[in-house]
């Protein structure tokens, strides 16, 4: 059926793929800019971070920034960059209650 030193794939035309890609004039002008999105999800995931960090003690009941004043009123060293993010954006819940705040509803 197949000749020696046949493979299947010696049946197909090889194609050589160039190995360097030049990004086109309108590719350029579309590219991705870094978004104050990808800043938040920083944000986000340091808080997340804290969240489930159980060193600082437990999360259910009090804001963030009353966990972060406990856990620093105990000497546990929370990062100061997680309570200046809570207080630059004091208005939206999303950074000052924690992640568990969805959850207390359910049960």
């Amino acid at each position: 059926m197949y000749a020696k030193n046949k493979t299947i794939t010696s049946s197909f035309k090889k194609v050589k793929q160039s190995t360097s890609y030049v990004k086109t004039p309108s590719e350029k002008r579309h590219s991705p800019q870094p978004s104050s999105s990808n800043a938040e999800e920083n944000e986000m995931k340091m808080l997340k971070d804290f969240d489930l960090n159980w060193e600082y003690g437990p999360s259910m009941g009090i804001s963030r920034l009353e966990r972060w004043n406990r856990a620093e009123k105990h000497g546990l060293n929370p990062a100061p960059e997680v309570k200046q993010l809570l207080i630059t954006h004091a208005e939206d819940e999303r950074y000052t209650q924690c992640l568990w705040n969805d959850y207390k509803n359910i049960m």
